[in-house]
């Protein structure tokens, strides 16, 4: 049994079949208030319909460019408003679009901006993204049981721990615990915006 904090997350690794099967769970969690995260990989096209159900949806830039019918070039600083913009308007409540070395650019209905990055020494770039996706995930049903929600602290967050993971070799051995995040402090990157 789920509670209202309950979330489910997927990525596109599923076959389609089962993601768009998928989508008559959604409808149903949606109406009984369970949140929904995709962290689209690999980068599918879906039926414009199934966006409404989503509360988060976390691209990089690639998968930005497939899901919203761009070419990867058309991706930058000057569209990520516009593209995050498109899928809020297909009824994604929360997007983040990851930008490596760049940060991360988010939206939702409060207002959208750039997050940088953290200027660490990388050693291996493998998980990185599920890292940061499990880490925005967790921070916003952390603040949702306080009853808030804000996506750049979520999102600050997840950058922090995505440059702790990506400071060490091998996914796992990279990814951090609550204590490490929260005592993490480095510079903000130079190939930030």
């Amino acid at each position: 049994m789920c509670s209202p904090a309950c979330a489910s997350r997927t990525d596109l690794v599923l076959p389609l079949e089962f993601v768009v099967f998928g989508k008559q769970l959604l409808s149903e969690g949606d109406q009984n208030g369970i949140d929904f995260c995709l962290n689209a990989a690999p980068a599918t096209p879906v039926g414009k319909c199934f966006y409404r159900h989503l509360t988060h949806l976390l691209v990089n830039e690639s998968k930005a460019a497939i899901m919203s019918g761009r070419d990867r070039d058309e991706v930058n600083q000057d569209s990520w408003s516009t593209i995050a913009n498109e899928f809020l308007d297909r009824g994604v409540k929360n997007v983040v679009i990851t930008l490596a070395a760049k940060g991360a650019f988010y939206a939702n209905a409060d207002g959208s901006a750039h997050c940088s990055a953290y200027g660490v020494v990388v050693k291996d770039t493998t998980g990185a993204g599920d890292t940061f996706t499990g880490a925005c995930s967790s921070d916003y049903l952390r603040q949702k049981a306080k009853g808030t929600w804000d996506i750049r602290s979520a999102v600050v967050r997840a950058n922090k721990v995505a440059a702790m993971t990506i400071m060490n070799i091998g996914a796992q051995d990279g990814i951090p615990w609550s204590d490490e995040i929260d005592r993490f402090d480095a510079p903000h990157s130079e190939a930030s915006i």
